[in-house]
């Protein structure tokens, strides 16, 4: 049988970034989560941290040394204890004067 390889399907380039990253949502009180950012691109980033919490579709504030916002956990995976989720970032919303 053979069994053909998948290309990498990502269509944005990903960038390797370290550093703290501050996840807030709420649940239905505030929950604040902080991780350890892995990877960012021009449309998201990937993130470890320690709560299974982060259920994809959530949406989520987030805050680094870098950017701040809000954004959309895709997917969360959980092996050995070590949770890693994905996020797509959100446009800001507009606000009004």
């Amino acid at each position: 049988m053979d069994i053909e390889h998948n290309p990498e399907r990502r269509q944005e380039k990903r960038q390797p970034q370290s550093g703290a990253i501050e996840i807030s949502f709420a649940d239905p009180v505030p929950v604040t989560v902080n991780g350890e950012l892995i990877e960012v691109s021009g449309r998201g980033f990937r993130a470890a941290h320690n709560t299974k919490g982060l259920a994809p579709g959530l949406e989520v504030e987030y805050r680094s040394s870098s950017a701040a916002g809000h954004a959309r956990v895709i997917w969360t995976h959980v092996l050995d204890g070590q949770c890693v989720s994905g996020f797509l970032t959100l446009p800001s919303a507009a606000t009004s004067d």
